[in-house]
């Protein structure tokens, strides 16, 4: 009967059933899990060599394409046959952007990939109103007066989630899945 009352620890303050513990546990096993199925090796694809993955985009998707000379260009698919493709690419132009009807021959594709719009656009605008509250509330924390607490972080929030929108609507910042690569 007389043990040794030796007893496992669990660390100092760690007992199970510790909320902070299981939400940051099961946090982490959610992001794993999410990016595991969402990351393209997680998905069961066909061969990416293989240009009949090309030809059974429909018109209208929203693809990149990087050629051999290390050329990017993003836009809307036209049309796809056995020696390339056309796509209305979105592209820089004096004032603003503008729309160029782009032939690509097969033999000049390295890699096209479908565009993942919203998701790129749903990064860009995070990111922005992160960086947005990172400067509002350090610029709020200078303030001698606590009258107004919280309006700056959260009006430079709002901003920079719009301008981290509208960046990501040009410059993706979540490349999506591929559908070929040049073998």
């Amino acid at each position: 009967m007389g043990g040794s009352g030796t007893t496992k620890s669990r660390g100092p303050n760690r007992t199970r059933g510790d909320p902070v513990m299981t939400t940051v546990g099961r946090a982490v096993l959610i992001a794993w899990l999410l990016f595991t199925l969402a990351s393209p090796s997680g998905l069961a694809q066909t061969s990416l060599g293989d240009w009949q993955n090309a030809q059974n985009l429909p018109a209208d998707s929203s693809i990149s394409v990087k050629t051999r000379a290390r050329d990017r260009f993003r836009g809307s698919l036209v049309e796809v046959s056995s020696n390339g493709l056309a796509l209305d690419s979105d592209e820089r132009g004096f004032p603003g952007r503008v729309t160029r009807r782009r032939n690509l021959r097969r033999e000049d594709i390295q890699e096209i990939r479908l565009q993942a719009r919203a998701a790129s656009l749903l990064a860009g605008a995070a990111i922005g109103a992160g960086v947005g509250a990172g400067i509002g509330a350090g610029v709020e924390s200078q303030a001698k007066s606590n009258e107004d607490q919280g309006v700056l972080t959260a009006t430079f929030a709002v901003l920079g989630g719009v301008l981290g929108l509208l960046i990501a609507r040009h410059y993706p910042v979540i490349k999506g899945t591929k559908i070929y690569v040049r073998p």
